[in-house]
């Protein structure tokens, strides 16, 4: 430094340490008189926390490694500031404390002055409220009053609690980029200089983790908050909360522990005191109990087929056909026991779950095989499903013959397009199967129709028409006795809908703000259909199907039927495929004590000399006040648990919340390591963008919890991170993950939606921002505050094979808008996109990511799988159902655009925080469930989606650090400068 006008420039007294263009360290140390305590330094020093994003209690009286050294020498002439430039040291001499303390009040808050003339300062004098420098005119001081700013506007603090919570001292109501601290601090004139120090500490501590920032601190009448340290003569020490008051209040050894709880210690999520008491771990386990136990076995479906048969058969008959749910093993069995009965040679037992694709795999494929040399053309001429009714769509009857064109493609050796489908409304069989030869002359025809059944859907409006079991007698070809029968899905279904839904909504009790019970345990065997094809990861799986159903159709009835009870319980239905068994089920229904809200604020905090925590909190009540002891804090060191992958690269791990059932989630924080003690998230957002990637949403869809830790693990390695910060929740749903292990075991590759949602079937995301028990819905708005991120990706999957509800109209569940009854591409993206003239630039970054994405996806084995993918869902859906089935493309990437409006409600952050919210995007890979290769794929269709994103944001960003109205500021332009943007080269982020 040669030049005093230099003095709060990075590059001096602030130093970048780690080389990424970013103050980090307070590089000068301050040798203070014994009983030196002039007020004026806690502003000096709140400053000097400003200029930097870290720091470490060690520049005053400490850090003699520093490059600067700053003394301060009692001198009966003058005050004055003055610059040795050849030893780096810097001398402040001074007439008396009172007037030094003015005099660093002025250091702090004016200097350097604007418009001084270019020449290089030395020395700075100060006398009687005026300033000047070598040669120029004496100019008075004036601290400029603050100006209030709607913008800025702090709510009140209302509880202790508050203190430190989303790494700063007093956090906004509200998440903003804009941290302000407009704060009053009174000390004792006679405080030791030791706690004296400690206040100094604290103040830079604050300033550090400020963008806006009020200066000078010290004895200003209008603020938001006045921080009063007054010494008394009594044995305990108490940190009072009265209004827009702090006061702490004591003398010795406690004072100085009160002191350094309020303004050194971390609070315990970053493994601190601060507020230990609240730590959810502390609070005594919830017990939980059983309000119901049901049991149900019924007749098998077989012995009720082989009653009907005994009981009814046509002696006329020549030909029996029958309709089971059950797999081709038992099938084989009763042909065989029916043929011995009857003494009819043909009988045909067919599947009634995916009853075509069974009787083309199992019976039409012989006559197939006979001409398949002549083939040239199949067409599946299917039903128009039209009972108005229904919730089945239009084409039902073509969803009911996936996959068949590639699984016949691959028996006959044809290609799969040489198989189509047309609808009918007119016919009466469900599917009429016409072969063409080269010529176009029908070579083969079949038919089929299958028994229907119809039973009413959980909104008590709906039918649904699902296939149902059925015997028919047939004389020459035509049916002369049939006679239908319930499968055993159905009579478990209707007795569930009966006993459990319907006993619940007759004594339905409501519990605001509180799942209705904890969950349902439905534990089911039947004999039915499972297997494997070799077409994907499809698959035949009736009890798969009954899963989905249960879990989906128990969520909307109690959408229905339980207003604004969007958390019921959880639905966990466990299902054993058993051949030849019983079909019976066990359903408990459970609760649990709930632990609600912590009530009351912390409004007092008692400490005694013998302690360095508080031992008593004051509480208010809703007006009545309550003491309560404190234990002593539990161990800093939080076991999270093997549900979270551990990242050898991460700088830091929070942990913000619990889950509903009380299992940690911890958040991973990427930025650039210093070796300070304190960091300001908040103000490393100002200089380098921040990226927040939310993984195991829904915990079925696998690939995205390890996607994310190998993504950052490899981009740290390679340095390609340095110029952001990168926040990860890394198992945002541990209830649905530890769900979806259990599952697995018995069925390791179903999609088991019941992990979908959190323990209790809320889908969290829409509890953002709100007063809520669940703490998986409270980590992102944790982080909004703590970060002010510019971007959201949230990292989500599909289905990777069919998902079928035959109780809900065979489709995916009608409470969703679209289908998702088939994947539609292995990896495709969604994103909000902002309407209004005022968000132009968000719209352009958000055309760059999805055009760079399109560009990383081209020409590799991902852009070859969705092109699969595609073909299959524009085949069975999207052609028929464009609205149901949609397709939003960008070149060959699917990606589609919500429009989204500004609304301050909303749980979405993007339409919540407009103006500094950049972009706001979701990947869907086709993830649920999938292992080995299959997973590793979806894994890499992740980390390309991330990456498009974060090779989009440039290197440089503009940031601007002036005063305006008393506050010295700190900001970076939002919304993000893009790559190839032009900008104003003296605003750049990187000036160091």
């Amino acid at each position: 430094m040669n030049d005093l006008k230099e003095f709060w420039e990075p590059g001096y007294l602030i130093a970048d340490q780690n080389q990424d263009g970013v103050p980090d360290h307070i590089n000068v140390n301050l040798q203070l008189p014994e009983e030196f305590t002039p007020s004026g330094l806690i502003d000096f020093c709140a400053r000097l926390g400003f200029e930097t994003t870290a720091l470490t209690f060690d520049f005053l009286n400490g850090n003699e490694q520093a490059e600067y050294q700053m003394d301060f020498v009692q001198d009966e002439k003058v005050t004055a500031l003055k610059l040795h430039q050849t030893s780096r040291r810097l001398s402040v001499h001074y007439r008396s404390e009172q007037e030094v303390s003015r005099f660093l009040q002025f250091l702090a808050c004016e200097w350097p002055v604007a418009d001084m003339d270019k020449k290089p300062v030395e020395t700075i004098y100060f006398s009687e409220e005026e300033w000047w420098v070598e040669q120029g005119e004496k100019t008075p001081v004036s601290f400029p009053k603050c100006d209030e700013d709607p913008q800025y506007k702090k709510s009140a603090v209302k509880s202790l609690t508050e203190l430190w919570e989303y790494d700063a001292f007093i956090s906004d109501s509200t998440p903003n980029p804009t941290h302000k601290q407009s704060l009053s601090i009174h000390v004792d004139k006679g405080i030791s200089q030791e706690i004296f120090l400690d206040i100094c500490y604290g103040a830079a501590r604050i300033g550090m983790s400020s963008t806006a920032l009020q200066l000078p601190m010290t004895n200003v009448g209008e603020a938001d908050v006045f921080l009063q340290i007054e010494t008394q003569n009594k044995g305990q020490c108490e940190i009072k909360l009265e209004g827009e008051r702090i006061k702490v209040q004591g003398k010795g050894l406690a004072l100085r522990h009160a002191v350094r709880y309020l303004l050194h210690d971390k609070h315990w999520r970053e493994g601190g005191n601060v507020s230990f008491w609240e730590r959810p771990d502390l609070d005594p386990t919830q017990e939980e109990y059983v309000v119901s136990s049901l049991e149900w076995e019924g007749e098998r479906e077989t012995v009720v087929c082989l009653d009907l048969i005994r009981t009814h058969h046509s002696n006329e008959a020549d030909e029996i056909t029958i309709f089971l749910s059950e797999p081709l093993s038992e099938r084989k069995k009763i042909r065989n026991k029916v043929q011995k009965m009857t003494g009819v040679e043909k009988v045909n037992v067919y599947s009634s779950f995916k009853p075509i694709v069974c009787i083309v795999m199992e019976d039409w494929i012989e006559g197939l095989r006979k001409v398949a040399s002549e083939i040239g053309h199949i067409k599946f001429v299917c039903k128009e499903e039209m009972n108005a009714d229904g919730c089945e769509l239009p084409i039902r009857w073509i969803q009911e013959l996936y996959p068949l064109d590639e699984w016949l493609g691959e028996e006959l050796s044809l290609h799969k397009d040489v198989v189509t489908f047309e609808l009918n409304d007119e016919q009466d069989s469900q599917v009429i199967m016409e072969v063409y030869d080269k010529s176009g002359c029908v070579i083969l025809e079949e038919t089929i129709l299958v028994p229907i059944d119809s039973m009413n859907y959980v909104d008590g409006k709906k039918r649904v028409y699902p296939v149902s079991n059925e015997v028919r007698w047939m004389v020459g070809g035509e049916v002369c006795k049939q006679k239908a029968f319930s499968t055993d899905r159905q009579n478990f279904y209707q007795f569930y809908q009966s006993h459990v839904l319907d006993s619940f909504l007759a004594n339905l009790k409501m519990n605001e703000g509180q799942p209705l019970f904890d969950r349902i345990e439905i534990d089911v065997e039947m004999s039915e259909p499972e297997e494997k094809l070799p077409v994907e990861h499809e698959r035949i799986s009736s009890l798969e199907a009954l899963h989905e159903d249960l879990y989906f159709n128990t969520l909307h009835f109690f959408d229905i039927h339980s207003k604004n009870q969007h958390s019921p319980g959880g639905v966990y239905p466990f299902m054993k495929v058993r051949e030849g068994s019983k079909p019976k089920a066990y359903i408990k229904i459970y609760q649990r004590e709930h632990a609600g809200f912590k009530e009351g604020a912390v409004i007092g905090l008692t400490f005694s000399s013998n302690h360095t925590y508080p031992t008593e909190i004051m509480k208010d009540i809703d007006g009545v006040f309550k003491s309560e002891k404190t234990s002593s804090p539990p161990p800093s060191s939080i076991k999270v648990g093997e549900h979270v992958l551990n990242s050898k690269s991460a700088s830091f791990r929070w942990i913000p919340e619990q889950s509903y059932k009380g299992r940690w989630i911890p958040v991973y924080e990427w930025f650039t390591k210093t070796n300070e003690s304190y960091l300001s998230r908040k103000k490393l957002s100002v200089y380098k963008p921040t990226v927040l990637i939310e993984a195991g949403h829904h915990a079925n869809e696998v690939s995205s919890r390890p996607s994310v830790i190998e993504l950052m693990d490899e981009l740290s390695e390679k340095k390609r991170i340095d110029h952001l910060n990168i926040v990860v929740i890394p198992n945002a749903n541990p209830d649905g993950d530890c769900i979806h292990k259990e599952m697995t075991k018995e069925n390791p590759e179903w999609k088991h939606h019941a992990a979908r949602y959190n323990a209790v079937g809320l889908e969290y995301a829409e509890h953002r921002y709100q007063s809520t028990p669940f703490g998986e819905a409270r980590v992102v708005t944790d982080i909004m505050h703590r970060w002010a991120p510019d971007i959201v990706i949230d990292n989500h999957g599909i289905p990777a094979h069919e998902w079928i509800q035959p109780f809900a109209g065979y489709n995916s569940p009608p409470r969703f808008k679209k289908s998702y009854w088939l994947p539609n591409a292995l990896i495709y993206g969604i994103a909000r996109k902002l309407q209004g003239s005022r968000y132009e630039k968000q719209r352009d970054l958000l055309e760059q990511i999805q055009n760079h994405m399109m560009e990383k996806v081209q020409g590799t084995i991902l852009e070859e799988k969705n092109k699969e993918w595609m073909d299959r869902y524009k085949k069975y859906g999207h052609q028929w159902l464009p609205d149901v089935f949609p397709v939003e493309q960008t070149g060959s990437l699917l990606f589609f655009t919500w429009e989204t409006h500004p609304d301050p409600e909303s749980h979405v952050a993007i339409s919540r925080f407009p103006d500094w919210v950049s972009a706001d995007l979701i990947s869907e890979a086709a993830d649920e469930t999938v292992y080995g290769n299959d997973l590793k794929l979806c894994i890499e269709a992740q980390k390309v989606f991330n990456t498009s994103i974060l090779e989009v944001i440039s290197h440089k960003q503009s940031t601007s650090n002036y005063q305006e109205g008393g506050y010295h500021i700190i900001e970076r332009k939002r919304p993000l400068i893009m790559k190839g943007e032009t900008i104003n080269e003296e605003t750049l982020t990187h000036r160091i």
